[in-house]
């Protein structure tokens, strides 16, 4: 009798236990998901290529699972500026297709239509003006120098994110002052476009102009000569910067007053002229011997001339010393 009412009670118990555990089955699902609440805004401002859940609502979720939330992809954004519609139905699939949620896990509250703007910077002329001052600085160093009808073409609206502009290290001016830069927009480490930036550019140069109407053969002193700023694009190769640099040179032609002195226009002024008497030095060792001689064609300092040795008559060749002095050449 003791081992039936036993048997009785023990399947009583384990009848109990089943129970017990299949209410707890039951129950689990229901505690043991954490309720998930999302809230879509009507309106939201993106920032990247994608529509993440996470831009255009707040999730009420654990650590865990709201990472994963956030990053759902609902599609491109629109261009950096502009405005796309998202509708509710759509949201819910996306949500509904991720395969670690749970039925009835996640309460969502959003309006039949989102509508998304993706965020945006533009380039303000200034900052363009700036990019080109500090590379003609850099180029013109020390010049004064101006800018005229700078036209900007490739001008957009871009991404949001850190914008960096670079240059392209190229003609910067050709011959006539028109200036060319190409600037690149970057945001973020990634190029975006390229800006075509083109003007007419004027470099001051200080240079050396005719203060007086100057005659062919004249010899070139400082007084003959003023020295004001032209612009550097309007002169001629090779002009004169420096009065000193043309002291006591010839003009080889006529030059009117105000005209920019090029070195062209320009030449050597002979040390010793055709017809000079001289002293013509010979050296050979420690022998030194000194005569007279008749140059017989305009010498230049350092320069070989051919010379007539009084004493002998004969012709040598000797390399200008002085106004008054030829080294015989052996």
């Amino acid at each position: 009798m003791e081992t039936g009412l036993s048997h009785k009670y023990k399947m009583i118990r384990i009848f109990a236990l089943l129970a017990w555990v299949l209410a707890l089955w039951l129950v689990t699902p229901a505690f043991g998901r954490q309720a998930i609440l999302i809230q879509v805004k009507e309106n939201a401002l993106v920032h990247h290529d994608v529509i993440y859940l996470g831009e255009i609502a707040d999730i009420q979720a654990s650590d865990f699972l709201l990472h994963a939330l956030e990053k759902i992809d609902l599609g491109r954004s629109p261009g950096p500026g502009d405005l796309v519609q998202l509708d509710k139905q759509r949201i819910i699939t996306l949500i509904q297709s991720q395969s670690y949620l749970a039925p009835g896990q996640v309460t969502l509250e959003s309006p039949d239509h989102i509508y998304v703007k993706r965020a945006s910077q533009t380039l303000d002329r200034q900052r363009i003006q700036s990019e080109v001052d500090q590379i003609l600085a850099d180029r013109f160093k020390d010049r004064q120098y101006t800018v005229s009808g700078l036209t900007i073409r490739g001008l957009k609206t871009y991404p949001s994110g850190e914008l960096k502009l670079t240059w392209d290290a190229g003609n910067l001016v050709n011959r006539n002052g028109r200036l060319s830069v190409y600037l690149d927009v970057w945001i973020n480490n990634e190029k975006q476009n390229r800006l075509a930036v083109s003007g007419t550019l004027e470099v001051l140069s200080q240079v050396v102009c005719a203060a007086k109407n100057l005659g062919r053969g004249e010899t070139i002193s400082v007084s003959d000569v003023v020295v004001k700023k032209k612009n550097l694009f309007d002169l001629d190769k090779g002009f004169v910067t420096r009065p000193e640099e043309i002291e006591g040179m010839l003009l080889r032609s006529d030059i009117s007053k105000g005209r920019v002195l090029t070195m062209r226009m320009l030449e050597k002024a002979p040390v010793i002229r055709k017809g000079d008497i001289i002293s013509l030095v010979a050296k050979k060792g420690s022998m030194v011997i000194v005569t007279s001689g008749i140059s017989q064609e305009d010498g230049y300092l350092n320069a070989a001339i051919s010379v007539e040795n009084i004493t002998s008559g004969r012709q040598v060749r000797g390399l200008v010393k002085s106004k008054s002095q030829v080294e015989v050449l052996y």
